[in-house]
């Protein structure tokens, strides 16, 4: 376990000295391309109708999600760190707004079907479809990519005041 963990840091030094960026600058990369992406991904799976995108062919808040993400990359490369807060914050805002309206639109349902079903004796098999209705993967990488939009931003770097020193260079 320590050779990978020391192997990945060699690679991340190597990544950041090549391309000359720094931890904050990587990390608003990697999370802008993480949130552009999760995007895309599958977040919600129901019954008859699959998989659903936050996306949602432009119509869903995924659209706030990929213009907020193409604004992060856009300040990450610029090394305008302080925007990845807003960037960053207003992704996880958006994301908490969305997942609190699924997750009441999800106990509506299933509260309406409970009252229209009454007595039928096909309630259980709509009920059990009802329930069938699950969060996916996409969320993940969303909440990923927000938090390491404001990992981003709030991590210290070595040229601020406050920031880590450098590491010493090791000699070969």
């Amino acid at each position: 376990m320590n050779a990978v963990r020391r192997w990945c840091r060699l690679a991340i030094c190597h990544v950041l000295r090549r391309w000359r960026m720094n931890q904050k600058q990587l990390l608003g990369i990697i999370g802008s391309a993480i949130l552009f992406v999760g995007v895309f991904t599958p977040i919600v799976s129901a019954p008859f109708v699959g998989g659903l995108n936050y996306f949602q062919n432009g119509k869903g808040d995924g659209t706030i999600i990929l213009a907020l993400a193409l604004i992060s990359l856009v300040l990450a490369l610029l090394k305008k760190y302080k925007g990845l807060w807003f960037t960053g914050i207003g992704s996880a805002v958006v994301l908490l707004f969305t997942f609190i309206m699924f997750q009441i639109r999800v106990s509506e349902m299933q509260s309406e079907m409970d009252r229209q079903l009454a007595g039928n004796p096909f309630a259980d098999i709509a009920k059990s479809m009802a329930g069938s209705v699950q969060l996916q993967w996409g969320w993940a990488l969303l909440v990923v990519g927000a938090v390491l939009l404001m990992c981003g931003a709030a991590i210290k770097d070595k040229h601020e005041p406050g920031g880590a020193p450098a590491p010493p260079e090791q000699s070969r």
